[in-house]
């Protein structure tokens, strides 16, 4: 999927997309800029060769990663040095028999201090030559689980759906119970009947598997 870099005409790094590979290139950019996360393909020197689409807005925002002429970059000059050293050693272990199995996980702060930091998950991808997949998450632009997703994955029905959804994006069940017009011990039953649905025990233990739903790539 390596692809060479070029330049716009303002002289800055363009990011490399699937555009001349093909049909099966297509298709592949195509379900990869469905995905919520950024999925950014580097070199050893962290250049990308592939971005898609949620990486492409990642990067045009210059909030914590930036696409620059040597590579990627992080705000700071010591986040780059941890960012370029996770990369190599990344790239350095793509010969070994279960390197797709291996992953670095780094934290980058971004401009605002009350932002989440992005969350970025590297791993080697075997050569020639070596490569590593870099993706970002980034909190606050996941989206919630579409209650009908919910419905079909454990057949709830849409108000148990709803709730459900209501407390993956962190409400209180009072506040659930007022949103959805029903008292509160209504909204307890409903939560008791998504918990034997769901086989689960606990409302953090629902909220921690719906949101692992919300994003399946993290």
């Amino acid at each position: 999927m390596s692809r060479p870099r070029g330049r716009s005409s303002a002289g800055e790094a363009r990011v490399p997309t699937a555009r001349d590979g093909g049909a099966h290139a297509t298709l592949l950019q195509q379900l990869l800029d469905q995905l919520l996360i950024g999925v950014i393909l580097v070199d050893a020197q962290a250049r990308p060769s592939f971005v898609n689409r949620q990486g492409r807005d990642l990067l045009a925002r210059h909030d914590g990663l930036i696409d620059g002429s040597t590579g990627l970059k992080a705000a700071t000059a010591a986040d780059t040095r941890r960012l370029r050293h996770a990369v190599a050693l990344m790239a350095a272990s793509a010969d070994i028999d279960d390197a797709p199995a291996l992953a670095r996980y780094l934290g980058l702060p971004r401009r605002s201090r009350r932002a989440a930091p992005l969350l970025l998950r590297l791993s080697p991808l075997p050569g020639p030559p070596p490569e590593v997949v870099v993706l970002v998450t980034t909190p606050e632009h996941l989206r919630p689980v579409p209650p009908e997703a919910l419905a079909a994955a454990f057949g709830l029905t849409p108000r148990e759906a709803a709730l459900a959804g209501m407390l993956a994006d962190g409400h209180e069940l009072r506040d659930c119970a007022r949103l959805l017009a029903m008292g509160e011990g209504t909204a307890r039953n409903h939560l008791k009947h998504v918990f034997e649905k769901t086989v689960k025990h606990s409302q953090a233990t629902l909220v921690a598997a719906l949101c692992r739903m919300a994003a399946p790539c993290r």
